[in-house]
């Protein structure tokens, strides 16, 4: 009986334990539950308390996977790792992509450890929040989160949501709620506006919109603290409505232009040495606070793309200290968060590397972290004495305006990068980050450069390779491995996925060259179809990988954008040779491949226009608030401003559907001119055809069409039939 009495006190002694434990890292056992659902009972996760510093062990015991670890981002990344390295699982930032792990989890049989070496790992970018967040409701956001914690992300970008901080603000200085909305743009463009690039366009915005985005960022943040994160909230840096001089006569602003949108949408900015500016600061900071809270990081960027009013050093010092002092009467631990774009952008900062290190010295020591934006393509501590003893995040930027490019330079950053950490004159490099504009198909390098991070090892691409065809495989397969292996070094090298990194058939149409925002990566396109050949011979459990046809359907969307670039020069020879029989052949050869590439992408969720449009239709209530939606979510992605302004296809994708209806029905309209001026003998009218193009183009931003929400088709069927019904083409591709 004693015995009895004694196991049953352990019995409970034992439950207790565990569930005092579950409490204490509850936050983390809910991550591996959304992730695993039912799973989360096969983990134990206990402190590392005698360790400083961020560390993970991974291990084993009992049939139970271990996780110890000093703090809960490490807890997190230390799941994310075991997902990667032993379910050959990387999760995506994607809700609709499902996370594919054995029925059985595999035990850890060999303690792991792994320790972070950067204190700072910085996420996201303004763009972003427009060109792929634009309608994220709180699932999509969930799912983002948990997968930023699983690579061990802890310092995101957080700006949603700062609207209704806004509206309390700029009514407290006399405006009313109507000229509020009014100086805000809508929601496509809202990052812009906060950037203090454009006023007013596609406006007024609805205060519906403004409630929803300040109920979503509470619980964004409330998400992100609860793993450990740090996010970095916005502040004033200068940028008012131009109605606050008739509220404010005295007030000095200035004109930055309106991104050539047009004239009556221009930014104005506040002089800091205008007493008014430290007043707007601190208002905003105590309201953000208030609504918010704070984790004493703000981000604030006063010149971003603009020309300051003056460029002297005396000036751009005085428009520093004043930003900062008026985050730090507010908030005496604010440290100002400040975008490394602009610096490396604009002439003028280059022309008098004073400016900028008077910028920089005149806010106290350590209290100004510099985001170096878009270090794979030039790294400007370099060229700035470590940003004059400012910290710095050293930043892979990768991707402009959501462009669904194969692109991703990770030779070149795995060198960058290792150079940077260990060169003695690197000065406070705290960190790493990424800056991309928007998501898509080269997940795969922002996940290695956060395991960069922890693992320095990840620089040995050959085996890093192994593991990430095991990931999109679930298995070991030679010929998979080859292909992948020889895409990295033929397409993911060493060439940076540069601003307008566009596919020829998402171009405005013209005969030869190159224009606009669509300039494709170079790399001899013959042997990318021969690598998706070798990828076509994998092993049956390959093929039936959703993660692997994930791949495939990307490396088939590619070839087909390569291959109508020499079948657009078989066009141009037919034009000049005046051979309406052999322009009528290519022309639909053209045509059949955009019909394909979207009948190709139909079967994946990321790339539907349907989505994209009913996604933004949801924020609206009735049929005149859905169009509104669906007219922002529209010009993003075609015209991004009015009609034939100067930024047309910025932000251009391989979406289903956008082909169908915009891409192929510009060069269609084209193809039809080209055989009219054949037949009439009369020379092609370029501005006549552009103007033409750009009142079609504005005129499907009006339209409300019903494209396919979900997934069609089976993808790999479909892989398999272009590969064949392409292959006699594939000769033209070498070159």
């Amino acid at each position: 009986m004693k015995k009895l009495i004694i196991g049953l006190l352990l019995i409970i002694v034992g439950f207790s334990a565990c569930k005092t434990e579950r409490v204490e890292h509850q936050n983390i056992y809910q991550l591996i539950e959304r992730i695993l659902p039912g799973k989360s009972s096969q983990f134990v996760l206990e402190d590392m308390k005698d360790q400083e510093g961020e560390i993970f062990e991974l291990s084993g015991n009992n049939g139970k996977i271990v996780i110890k670890a000093t703090n809960d981002m490490a807890f997190a990344k230390a799941f994310g790792s075991y997902l990667k390295k032993y379910c050959n699982t990387s999760v995506s930032w994607y809700l609709d992509d499902p996370v594919v792990v054995p029925d059985e989890l595999p035990m850890v049989e060999k303690p792991v450890t792994q320790e972070c070496r950067f204190e700072k790992r910085f996420f996201l970018n303004y763009c972003t929040f427009g060109y792929t967040m634009l309608s994220w409701q709180w699932d999509d956001w969930e799912r983002f989160i948990d997968w930023m914690a699983l690579n061990g992300i802890n310092m995101p970008l957080a700006i949603t949501g700062q609207e209704a901080v806004w509206m309390e603000v700029w009514k407290d200085f006399g405006m009313t709620e109507d000229e509020i909305r009014a100086y805000f743009t809508g929601p496509a463009h809202l990052p812009w506006h906060r950037m203090g690039n454009l006023d007013g366009f596609l406006g007024p915005l609805p205060q519906s919109y403004i409630d929803h985005q300040f109920k979503l960022q509470k619980k964004i943040l409330e998400r992100e603290r609860s793993l450990g994160m740090t996010p970095v909230l916005p502040a004033f840096a200068g940028h008012v409505p131009k109605v606050i001089n008739e509220k404010y006569p005295d007030a000095k602003i200035t004109s930055l232009g309106s991104y050539g949108v047009g004239d009556q949408y221009q930014a104005y900015f506040l002089d800091p040495m205008d007493s008014l500016f430290l007043k707007i600061q601190q208002k905003f900071l105590t309201v953000q606070t208030k609504l918010f809270g704070t984790d004493h990081f703000y981000g604030a960027d006063p010149f971003n793309e603009m020309d300051p009013p003056e460029t002297t050093p005396e000036y751009l010092a005085s428009v520093s200290k004043t930003i900062y002092d008026g985050m730090s009467s507010i908030d005496p631990d604010a440290k100002w968060v400040q975008m490394g774009w602009t610096f490396y952008y604009m002439k003028l900062w280059k022309e008098d590397p004073a400016r900028l290190e008077a910028m920089i010295k005149a806010v106290p020591e350590n209290k100004m972290i510099i985001l170096d934006y878009f270090a794979e393509k030039e790294e400007v501590w370099r060229n700035t004495q470590a940003w004059y003893g400012a910290p710095f995040i050293w930043c892979y930027l990768g991707n402009f305006g959501g462009n669904t490019e194969m692109a991703a330079p990770i030779i070149n950053v795995a060198k960058r990068l290792s150079e940077a950490e260990n060169d003695p004159d690197h000065g406070k490099l705290k960190g790493i980050g990424s800056t991309l504009e928007g998501f898509n198909v080269n997940r795969f390098m922002f996940e290695w450069l956060f395991d960069y991070a922890w693992d320095k090892n990840v620089t040995d691409l050959q085996e890093w390779i192994e593991e990430y065809t095991k990931s999109k495989t679930k298995n070991d397969d030679l010929a998979a491995y080859d292909a992948y292996k020889r895409m990295i070094e033929m397409v993911y090298n060493d060439q940076v996925s540069d601003v307008g990194t566009g596919s020829l058939m998402q171009a405005r149409p013209f005969l030869t060259g190159v224009k606009g925002y669509q300039r494709p990566n170079k790399y001899n396109y013959q042997k990318l179809t021969e690598i998706l050949g070798a990828m076509l011979s994998a092993n049956e459990k390959s093929m039936q990988s959703i993660e692997y046809q994930k791949d495939l359907v990307v490396v088939t969307k590619q070839v087909l954008d390569n291959l109508i670039i020499p079948i657009r020069k078989k066009i141009n020879e037919a034009y000049a040779n005046k051979d309406s029989v052999e322009l009528k052949k290519q022309t639909e050869i053209f045509t059949g491949i955009l019909d394909d590439a979207d009948r190709l992408l139909a079967t994946q969720s990321e790339f539907l226009l349907g989505k994209w449009i009913n996604d933004a239709r949801s924020f609206g209530n009735d049929s005149v608030s859905k169009a509104y939606y669906e007219k922002n979510a529209r010009v993003l992605i075609t015209t991004w401003g009015n009609e034939g302004n100067g930024i047309i296809d910025y932000a251009s994708r391989d979406l289903s559907g956008l082909i169908s209806s915009y891409y192929k029905v510009r060069w269609q309209k084209f193809f039809d001119i080209l055989q009219q001026s054949l037949k009439e003998n009369k020379p092609l009218n370029m501005d006549s055809i552009n103007k033409n193009m750009a009142s079609f183009e504005w005129d499907w931003t009006n339209q409300r069409s019903e494209f396919t929400i979900k997934p069609q088709g089976n993808s790999l069927g479909i892989v398999k039939e272009i590969y064949a019904k392409y292959k006699p083409l594939y000769n033209l591709c070498n070159y």
